[in-house]
């Protein structure tokens, strides 16, 4: 019989003591921890947002739809006839191809998946005129890090007068950390505007306006310091772009 069979747990233990003082380590030491493994795959999955990880989804969905519908096969012709009778427009696509844009900071982002109110499409006058230099739905910061732009940043010059772009109340007059100077107008039926970034307000809390009527002027208050206007139009408190929504000037 193998001698070694005999020993029981207590003759191993102090057996591994043993071999521990002749290599210079403490009875405190034993059992020396080992370091776990890397898995590089893991890190870089856990080191991923959820933005990308639905991103990454959205894509594998398409490819299933997209490969699943050109199949002749009963499984892809199932798949494809199943998709088609639970989505009868075209607005997954576009909130795929927007999520994969947000993941990657590129783009903009929701603009296609939100309907345009046909009703009011074209009702409302450019609070001033200029180039847009800020597109609604692009990101504020670089690579992916900052915020969804909520309006659009219309160039200008300083002082250049800022208008109502319809008929309402005005229902604040302040100060925000990143739009700077603002005002907020309610044109009732869920729309607000926001006109931010200006210098001087011509109009305070609670006073009525028409379309047209000055707000104020184009300012630097906000911390990027460029003289171009902040406009934001949201619907029932979610922001749309207000381009589609702005009555179309002759070029």
């Amino acid at each position: 019989m193998n001698p070694f069979e005999r020993w029981d747990d207590w003759e191993w233990e102090r057996a591994a003591q043993e071999v521990g003082r002749e290599r210079g380590m403490k009875f405190e030491d034993w059992p020396v921890k080992r370091t776990p493994p890397k898995h590089p795959n893991r890190e870089i999955l856990h080191s991923w947002t959820e933005m990308q990880k639905k991103a990454v989804l959205s894509v594998v969905f398409f490819l299933l739809m997209f490969f699943a519908s050109k199949g002749q096969d009963a499984m892809s012709q199932f798949i494809y006839s199943a998709y088609k009778g639970t989505i009868q427009n075209g607005d997954l696509y576009a909130q795929m191809n927007d999520m994969a844009k947000e993941a990657l900071g590129m783009g903009t982002i929701g603009s296609k998946s939100t309907p345009v109110d046909a009703a009011m499409k074209g009702k409302f006058v450019p609070p001033i005129s200029g180039p847009v230099m800020a597109a609604f739905g692009t990101m504020d910061g670089g690579q992916g890090k900052g915020s969804i732009h909520n309006g659009i940043d219309i160039g200008s010059s300083l002082g250049i007068p800022v208008v109502s772009p319809y008929t309402g109340v005005v229902i604040e007059v302040g100060e925000d950390a990143q739009l700077g100077r603002l005002v907020k107008l309610d044109f009732a039926n869920g729309w607000i505007a926001v006109l931010a970034n200006l210098g001087d307000v011509k109009v305070q809390k609670g006073q009525a306006i028409q379309t047209g009527d000055i707000i104020g002027t184009v300012g630097l208050s906000a911390p990027l310091k460029k003289p171009w206007l902040h406009f934001e139009l949201r619907k029932d408190g979610k922001p749309v772009n207000p381009l589609p929504y702005l009555v179309q000037t002759a070029k």
